[in-house]
């Protein structure tokens, strides 16, 4: 028998999971991370540790689902806290997806959504996904190259301007 329950602390809502979340009842976290992620201004922290004592492979697929969901809607929405060595935690890692959703060991992740909420372009890098930090660098290194292109090729209209017509 699982339970789930959902309270608002500040901006970020809180999912905890009571008991076992199997194939049989998937379908009400489901719900529940529906009903929390529907709303912009707040984000979910999904606690899949303090209570939860069994999980299976349909929650894994959820929590792929509800990770490209969040970050699709260009904010981090979403944190699974996992705790250390759980059961919860011990799936994640055999699948290999602890590096690729966002999981977290701690509560204190409610951290990262806050600063999740957040515009892509306003958080601090250390918030940035691997391929996001990826991306940033790759504009910085490019901005210097095209600020020096557009310099060249003012230099180049100023002194075409300068020269008589033939």
């Amino acid at each position: 028998m699982e339970e789930i329950t959902t309270r608002r602390d500040g901006t970020v809502d809180v999912v905890e999971v009571l008991g076992e979340l199997d194939l049989s009842n998937v379908h009400a976290l489901h719900q529940a991370l529906k009903a929390d992620l529907s709303d912009q201004t707040t984000s979910c922290l999904l606690d899949l540790f303090s209570h939860l004592s069994f999980l299976d492979s349909s929650v894994v697929k959820a929590m792929i689902r509800w990770s490209t969901d969040a970050q699709l809607s260009e904010r981090e929405s979403l944190a699974i806290v996992v705790g250390k060595d759980t059961p919860a935690e011990r799936l994640f890692e055999l699948v290999g997806l602890t590096t690729r959703l966002p999981i977290f060991q701690a509560r204190d992740a409610a951290t990262a959504l806050v600063e999740g909420q957040r515009a892509r372009t306003q958080r601090t890098l250390e918030w940035l996904t691997d391929a996001e930090l990826t991306t940033a660098r790759s504009d910085a290194q490019a901005a210097p190259d095209l600020a020096t292109r557009q310099l060249d090729d003012i230099t180049e209209e100023e002194h075409r301007r300068r020269e008589p017509p033939r």
